[in-house]
């Protein structure tokens, strides 16, 4: 990269390798020694350091040794002329901060020399520098698409290239021709947790409280360690739970997400139901006030951001009339054109519909095509399944904590009794604390793990199935839960009222089209007509609360 200084001047070696495995097996730190070594000996140069990068990339300078060794030079703290490596490769193959490091360090007297690359000091020197700078830089992004690539292709066949596998799995190697590569399969140990993750998040409790709630049942995460937010959120936004893991969705250099048109999908096992998934992440989004900034779920309106007028297609909001009454709530409240509350009739004729009236029609509407009989007992059998499994888990947790607090109740025995003694009390005291803590905190955990009782046999009878089928349509249409707004987001795309006819549209995408009595190419769609629904003069719809629906 530069001209040698003179003889007796002192100097430093730089050794790299570019992967752990490299340096773990001495592919290359050895050899660049001692052709660096034998390079000085032939010229007398003193040297004075070595700084040695194991399994380190050259493309920034995130490195410990290499940014170390450049700090003590800039500092002082080290009098080298020169930092010599086999290859400028060794050194940094990206060409602008190579630049930015060769021009601090000459400010310094201090040279980097390649030795399988000599240049001289005049302007054909520096301009060999820069072509060695290039192609290093280059065949770095070359060595990096290579591997992108293949690792890609790795993906696309099924095979797992992380370390650590998306909760709810483990890496299993399977055979490949000559090679094993590792797939992935569900963690029987964490399918379980997955699946009561999904019910409490669907339930209305939010990721902290879901979190909350498996630190006091002593549920841990992985390695024993607690449940956070974070944690429970990632787990909700796995696509892997319902069979596609995604491979290569942020940029290896960048660390910036890249286009999901961009991701590898790679197939494994579903653990988790595909309309289940769904649901989570339209809650999710709900939930989410930077991706629903002031939407639905703080509006007082069960149906807000779904109603939208038949006559101009503006959205439906809250006009209200009367008196508050104690809860602070007007008397009168109405679903009503947001075009016509704000211009007038002369844009749109508008179409005044009670909240409560409209609310029913539409949740008894669904509620009869979602919570059918078959549905209903069928949710029951994987409820009892699920339940089974994790009274199981949560059975084998208390037994191993009841066997770790024997053993520490042994422990304590053992040191109290030499602090009785006497022996060695600056050791013992501070042991006796540590075990006293630790007994105390796993006497908490065992306290707060609830007894979980098995469904009773019952369950499963028509008579239970059908009490089960109407409270579940009674939680539904209560217009207040957080799980009938997340329902209906996740069925609904739009509700159009018509003069004495309302309109479901359902987001053909999901599972709505079960729920929709619609046929034809158009959308899924329902009907509800009311024909107590009669127009008054100034364009304004006065139902009865008797207003009765029939789907089409």
């Amino acid at each position: 990269m530069a001209s040698s200084p003179k003889n007796g001047t002192d100097v430093v070696l730089y050794l790299r390798v570019s992967t752990e495995e490299q340096a773990q097996k001495d592919l290359s730190i050895p050899a660049q020694r001692r052709a660096l070594q034998q390079w000085a000996a032939d010229r007398d140069y003193n040297l004075i350091a070595e700084y040695v990068e194991p399994g380190a990339s050259a493309r920034d300078d995130n490195r410990p040794q290499f940014r170390r060794m450049i700090g003590e030079l800039l500092e002082g703290k080290v009098a080298a002329k020169a930092i010599l490596v086999v290859h400028t490769s060794r050194f940094m193959r990206n060409v602008e901060a190579a630049f930015v490091y060769r021009k601090k360090l000459e400010k310094e007297g201090v040279r980097v020399i390649s030795i399988t690359q000599e240049t001289d000091d005049g302007p054909s020197g520096r301009l060999m520098e820069a072509i060695f700078a290039s192609f290093d830089a280059y065949e770095s992004d070359m060595n990096a698409y290579r591997t992108t690539m293949a690792m890609s292709e790795n993906a696309r066949r099924g095979f797992y290239n992380g370390r650590v596998p998306p909760f709810g799995f483990r890496r299993v190697r399977r055979p490949d021709g000559k090679n094993e590569r590792v797939v992935l399969e569900p963690e029987p140990e964490e399918v379980d947790t997955v699946a009561h993750i999904f019910r409490l998040y669907l339930g209305g409790k939010g990721g902290k409280a879901v979190a909350r709630e498996f630190n006091r049942s002593g549920v841990h995460y992985r390695r024993g360690r607690s449940w956070t937010k974070d944690l429970v959120l990632n787990v909700i936004d796995e696509e892997a739970v319902v069979g596609t893991y995604y491979w290569g969705k942020r940029d290896g250099n960048t660390g910036k997400m890249r286009d999901r048109g961009e991701w590898t999908p790679m197939a494994c096992p579903a653990i988790i139901d595909r309309d289940l998934f769904d649901l989570a992440q339209e809650t999710r989004r709900l939930r989410d006030s930077e991706k629903s900034p002031g939407r639905t779920p703080s509006s007082p309106l069960l149906l807000a951001g779904l109603v939208r007028c038949g006559r101009c297609d503006a959205a439906y909001t809250l006009e209200t009339s009367g008196k508050l009454n104690f809860e602070g709530i007007y008397d009168h409240r109405y679903y009503n054109c947001r075009r016509f509350l704000r211009e007038g009739r002369e844009t749109c004729p508008g179409g005044r519909l009670r909240t409560d009236v409209l609310d029913r029609l539409v949740l008894d509407h669904l509620a009869d095509k979602i919570f059918t009989t078959e549905r209903c007992k069928a949710l029951i059998e994987m409820l009892v399944e699920e339940a089974g499994s994790f009274r199981k888990k949560v059975d084998d947790q208390r037994s191993g904590l009841r066997n770790q607090l024997r053993s520490t109740e042994t422990a304590l025995a053992r040191w109290q009794a030499a602090f009785e003694a006497g022996e060695h009390i600056d050791v013992v005291a501070p042991r006796l604390r540590e075990l006293q803590t630790k007994r105390l905190e796993m006497t908490a955990t065992l306290t707060g793990l609830s007894d979980l009782a098995p469904p009773p046999k019952q369950l499963a009878s028509e008579k239970t199935i059908r009490r089960f089928q109407e409270t579940i349509r009674d939680i539904f249409i209560s217009n207040d839960t957080t799980v009938t707004k997340s329902y209906l987001r996740f069925l609904v795309d739009r509700i159009i009222v018509h003069e004495g006819r309302i309109e479901i549209r359902a987001k053909p995408e999901h599972a709505a089209a079960m729920m929709a009595a619609g046929e034809g190419d158009g959308p899924a769609k329902g009907v509800v007509n009311h024909p107590e629904a009669v127009l008054a003069k100034g364009g304004r719809w006065l139902p009865t609360p008797a207003a009765t629906q029939t789907a089409s």
